[in-house]
């Protein structure tokens, strides 16, 4: 008998099967990956869940991905793939939801699902203000990654990255009790790969521009930004996560606007056209706004009135790409219907993609993100090839990708674990660029330069090809 709870992040009605057993769900509403709660699960144990996924999280930040899905099979006992499931998605800073327990695995966040407990913090660049009388610390590792729990039922989590030392810092409106802290260690040793550990671009690309870099709600500050657009005159469009902030710049990186599409989007894609008008994917269908005002210039007209397309693409001649799991539409340059493809994956084996990305190369071909792979469709929509698999070796993905570009030449750029990864178009492995941070969205100007939207380290960055 199916059973139903909500969302803790956006209270949509979400169906459980106690029969399969699943131990995530995905929200369609808003794209999170949702634990059941344990209440409709089999215990597991004595075995503290909601701390046990705080280590989980702790250790995928340190890159210690191995040991986190080991333990998260010990402490959910699920299998591998669930397992590696999740930790991906907690690789690709999505949120993961334990019963009320929010853990915004990429950010600095505070989400609560009971207005009493509150944390205030200054990203580590001041004290913090504690609003709430029992909390218990968990240190986690050695890079700075702590975890607020208060005791009860109501708990709430705080993923404090880059604090060299929060426990002794004070601001001037409050005072800090260092509460006792027990540390937390992992007994596993971690088996990582022996290849394509390090970037081999030697020289492949540069980086020649920089936007932004810390963050923040202000002009030319990111605060979990991770989509990115442009449009014919070079201007660049950032998109907030949540909240449905967006800004411009010009190519040059000048801040021009920022303007909201809607405080309560949660922005699973976004993309521009060559006139100027940006795309956003909304639970409600596609909004099409004026790039630089802001102005709401009403929602696109699409076939399969049921579908809730998952990225949202631009290729080189300015059509718009609109991707789901059983729907592709593409739009002309002039906003008209021009291609309709329905279940357009249902002939590829084993297919799966967690619609974080796609891409279009200059003949029309398709590229969109799996897990762990690249799934090519040429201009009819059409599935022709399958690029990279689940690997250690340089023409395979450690993790799932989450941003595609393809470049002029017609070579694939699909980031990883340890850099963005380059493909000729045939899936020939060429080499690995040097990539800091998490890269969610990339993009090609039409001077063949790469954009990069880095979401942890808060800013853009264009890199100028080399070879």
């Amino acid at each position: 008998m199916t059973q139903s709870f909500e969302c803790p992040n956006c209270q949509a009605t979400l169906d459980y099967n106690p029969q399969s057993n699943p131990v995530t769900v995905r929200c369609s509403f808003c794209n999170s990956t949702v634990i059941v709660p344990e209440s409709l699960r089999p215990q597991s144990g004595p075995r503290n869940q909601q701390s046990s996924l705080a280590e989980i999280v702790g250790m995928v930040q340190n890159g210690r991905k191995i040991e986190a899905i080991k333990l998260f099979r010990e402490t959910f006992g699920v299998g591998l793939k669930e397992a590696k499931d999740v930790v991906d998605a907690i690789d690709r800073h999505e949120d993961i939801h334990l019963g009320g327990t929010s853990f915004h695995t990429g950010g600095m966040t505070v989400t609560s699902y009971t207005s009493t407990p509150t944390v205030q913090t200054s990203s580590g660049r001041g004290g913090c203000a504690l609003f709430i009388a029992i909390l218990v610390i968990i240190a986690i590792g050695a890079a700075g990654v702590l975890f607020f729990i208060p005791f009860g039922s109501e708990t709430l989590v705080e993923d404090l990255r880059n604090v060299t030392d929060p426990l002794t810092e004070s601001n001037s409106d409050s005072t800090f009790v260092q509460p006792e802290i027990p540390d937390i260690t992992a007994t596993l040793e971690a088996v990582l790969p022996q290849q394509a550990i390090e970037a081999t671009d030697s020289g492949f690309a540069s980086v020649v521009l920089e936007i932004g870099g810390e963050e923040g709600t202000g002009p030319g500050f990111f605060n979990d930004t991770r989509r990115l657009g442009m449009d014919g005159q070079g201007n660049i469009y950032t998109g907030d996560y949540s909240g449905g902030r967006i800004q411009v710049f010009d190519a040059s990186g000048k801040f021009l606007a920022t303007w909201n599409a809607g405080e309560d989007l949660y922005m699973t894609g976004m993309t521009a056209d060559r006139n100027g008008t940006v795309y956003i994917l909304k639970s409600s269908g596609v909004g099409k706004y004026n790039g630089l005002t802001g102005e709401f210039l009403g929602t696109v007209s699409l076939p399969g009135s049921q579908t809730r397309f998952m990225t949202a693409t631009t290729g080189p001649d300015g059509s718009i790409y609109l991707i789901s799991d059983d729907r592709l539409v593409r739009l002309d340059n002039s906003g008209n219907l021009a291609l309709d493809v329905a279940e357009p994956f249902a002939n590829v084996p084993d297919f799966y993609a967690p619609y974080d990305d796609a891409a279009v190369d200059g003949a029309g071909n398709i590229y969109v993100l799996g897990k762990e792979t690249i799934y090519k469709l040429n201009p009819q929509g059409q599935f022709i090839d399958q690029i990279g698999s689940l690997g250690e070796g340089e023409d395979q993905f450690y993790t799932s990708p989450t941003a595609i570009a393809v470049d002029g030449k017609g070579r694939i750029f699909a980031n990883d674990f340890w850099g963005i990864k380059v493909f000729e178009g045939n899936g020939r492995y060429l080499t690995t660029l040097d990539s800091p941070g998490v890269t969610f969205d990339m993009l090609f100007t039409d001077e063949n330069e790469l954009l990069v939207m880095d979401r942890n380290g808060n800013q853009v960055r264009k890199y100028q090809l080399n070879e």
